[in-house]
């Protein structure tokens, strides 16, 4: 066999496509001609009137015969009766593949070949020249792929009707990762930090923050959908959906680690996070100015009995704290510390550290963990 190209391996399909040279050579006594010592090349019509060996191809789906502009077929006789018989050939051949590993996958991809009606008592096929016998590897350019090892095997198989010789030729191929890491790995790790950049903006910033971590989130949705489209519907996880399933985790703790900060500071009052003291006397009556208030005292302002004099001041005038009315000889002064929205909240600057180094860390065991591979299949010896 002479590979001419391999034109495609889809993991949908489960399949790949091979053109080769594919040559058989036998004995017929019948045809010996000891007079002349020249080999005869024949028209490719006289195969008709020869016997041939009925080869096939076992995980054959699709195969045709190229014919332009001839049938691509070739008849070599030599004197002691040896016919040379070439054929140009593409085949799409059964492959199926374990994607556990996917894209960092190795897969094992074989062409079987074997006699259709002649058992072993009539036909014995072997590799002729060894391993040798299939060549045009090394010029191989696969766009996806690299060739890592190609084994020949010849053994005989059994079926009802008898013992069958059987070839096989196996390629192992290894799945090249730097279309993954531009196309897939690197914009996912590009929107995971870019998730993280609402820790930097101010928690009172709800539209934006918002807004980012939703198209996040939606990005690493879009990237999966598109995955999904591009492999078949396989019941087990792949290594791409564990890296794309933990980033999507990363952008989805970001959001949900703001809603988190805006319940805390908003939803639960600002009474829990400053500290409060107010005092009344009968004289005198505390202000505060209503420019100054946040939004973060509003819960405070509106559980307090108040007037809103005409210079747009609140005038507090009772305030009842755990059911009980302070009393009136307190004092007179009125102090109100409300968080600075101008800073980050202690959980941003926490989540500013955890969430990179975490990411890290998921990095690394996801790299070592498939990069290291899995252990070479121990390969039977051929027997001619």
């Amino acid at each position: 066999i002479n590979i001419a190209s391999i034109d495609s391996i889809s993991e949908v399909n489960m399949d790949y496509t091979i053109t080769m040279y594919f040559q058989q050579s036998w004995r017929d006594k019948r045809l010996a001609y000891g007079e002349l010592k020249l080999n005869l090349t024949l028209d490719n019509r006289v195969a008709d009137q020869l016997w041939l060996p009925d080869t096939y191809f076992l995980n054959d789906k699709k195969s045709f015969l190229h014919g332009v502009t001839v049938k691509n077929r070739m008849i070599r006789l030599h004197p002691d009766g040896t016919v040379l018989y070439g054929l140009r050939i593409t085949t799409t051949a059964a492959c199926m593949m374990d994607l556990r590993r996917y894209p960092l996958d190795e897969q094992n991809c074989t062409l079987e070949i074997e006699s259709y009606g002649y058992t072993t008592d009539d036909i014995v096929f072997f590799w002729q020249g060894g391993d040798n016998a299939v060549t045009g590897v090394d010029k191989l350019e696969l766009p996806q792929f690299s060739i890592v090892d190609i084994r020949l095997v010849s053994r005989e198989v059994r079926f009802t009707t008898g013992s069958y010789p059987r070839l096989s030729l196996s390629f192992r191929i290894k799945r090249n990762i730097g279309y993954f890491i531009l196309q897939t790995y690197m914009p996912s790790i590009l929107i995971t930090i870019l998730s993280w950049v609402s820790f930097w903006i101010n928690y009172d910033a709800s539209a934006a923050r918002v807004a980012l971590g939703v198209t996040t989130v939606l990005t690493m949705t879009t990237i999966n959908t598109h995955l999904r489209e591009t492999l078949p519907k396989i019941p087990y996880v792949k290594a791409i959906d564990v890296y794309l399933m933990g980033c999507f985790v990363f952008v989805f703790l970001a959001l949900l680690e703001y809603a988190f900060v805006n319940y805390v500071f908003f939803g639960r009052g600002p009474a829990q996070h400053g500290e409060i003291c107010i005092s009344k006397s009968n004289e005198k009556l505390g202000y505060m100015p209503l420019a100054h208030a946040s939004a973060t005292a509003d819960s405070l302002v509106s559980a307090l009995p108040s007037q809103v004099d005409p210079y747009g001041n609140i005038l507090l005038t009772t305030l009842e704290m755990n059911n009980e009315v302070m009393p009136s000889d307190v004092g007179s002064s009125l102090k109100l510390k409300i968080p600075n929205l101008s800073d980050v909240s202690t959980i941003d600057k926490w989540s500013r550290v955890i969430f990179p180094i975490t990411f890290g860390f998921f990095n690394l065991i996801y790299w070592l963990y498939y990069r290291q591979g899995r252990p070479r299949e121990r390969h039977p010896t051929p027997h001619l």
